[in-house]
């Protein structure tokens, strides 16, 4: 398996605006293996799958990695785990969860405007995402789409999306008028947006707005492949969205503020300290 080491440039996109287009990633053997487990009917299916669309075909599916080995040495790459410290600049990585996402040809959504953040127990400014595409493919074949500084103002409520259901905790929160529409007023915002090839990636933090807008094209599928990492910084922070099951450390009752740590989430890199 082969990464690349990401440039300064682009650990500067990173921590000047929140994200940075990643290209040529990983190598082409690499993305043959990771296509062909990530859409690999017999292997042994996540802890959750979920669809996004009410018609068509576009689904998520998270905590694969422990359980395909293909998944797992790329998601536990001590290279990939490298340069994010970089580029967050931590002493140490962990792995949050890997999500993949699906979705085939001629399946439409609005955009989904949100931060990663709004969903998960933690809180810090070390926490990133590797989204890596798989398959080539645009903004009309679901490309994601980022919108850099978005990371500089507030955490927004999340609201359901597919056939999730967060509880009556977090329906209370949902506002599905605070959230800009970046699509409708492109002249206004810098969207991060490109045609990306298989192996290309886009590193994100947790607090930026990213969407898509589903996959119009007739043709073109798109499988992508994000898995989630933190650093020294993040702490235990529970929002009305979180599955107590999927993302709670075994072992220990937790207040806010505490460390967030766990053999779940296992250290990929950490500075030497000889």
């Amino acid at each position: 398996m082969k990464v690349r080491k990401f440039s300064a440039a682009e650990i500067q996109s990173y921590k000047k605006h929140g994200a940075a287009h990643i290209p040529n990633l990983i190598d082409q053997e690499t993305i043959t293996r990771l296509l062909a487990a990530a859409t690999d009917e017999k292997r042994p299916q996540g802890k959750y799958k979920n669809a996004l669309s009410a018609t068509g075909n576009f689904f998520e599916e998270r905590f694969i990695y422990p359980l395909v080995d293909d998944l797992k040495s790329y998601a536990l790459n001590e290279s990939i785990g490298e340069n994010i410290a970089e580029a967050m600049g931590t002493k140490r990585v962990r792995v949050l969860f890997d999500h993949l996402f699906c979705c085939g040809p001629n399946t439409p959504i609005d955009y989904y405007w949100h931060q990663d953040l709004s969903y998960w127990p933690i809180d810090g400014d070390q926490i990133c995402s590797i989204w890596l595409a798989l398959t080539d493919c645009d903004v009309e074949s679901s490309a994601l789409e980022i919108v850099l500084d978005s990371d500089k103002g507030k955490i927004f409520p999340i609201r359901a999306f597919g056939d999730e259901d967060f509880g009556e905790d977090a329906k209370k929160n949902y506002d599905t008028g605070t959230i800009p529409k970046y699509d409708e007023h492109r002249e206004k915002y810098d969207i991060l947006s490109h045609n990306m090839k298989a192996g290309d990636a886009y590193l994100f933090n947790a607090k930026v707005m990213h969407s898509s807008a589903g996959n119009r094209s007739k043709t073109q599928g798109r499988v992508a492949y994000s898995v989630r990492y933190i650093g020294d910084d993040v702490v235990w922070h529970p929002r009305p969205a979180f599955d107590p099951e999927a993302l709670t450390p075994k072992g220990r009752p937790l207040e806010v503020g505490d460390k967030f740590e766990g053999d779940e989430f296992p250290i990929i890199w950490q500075r030497s300290t000889a």
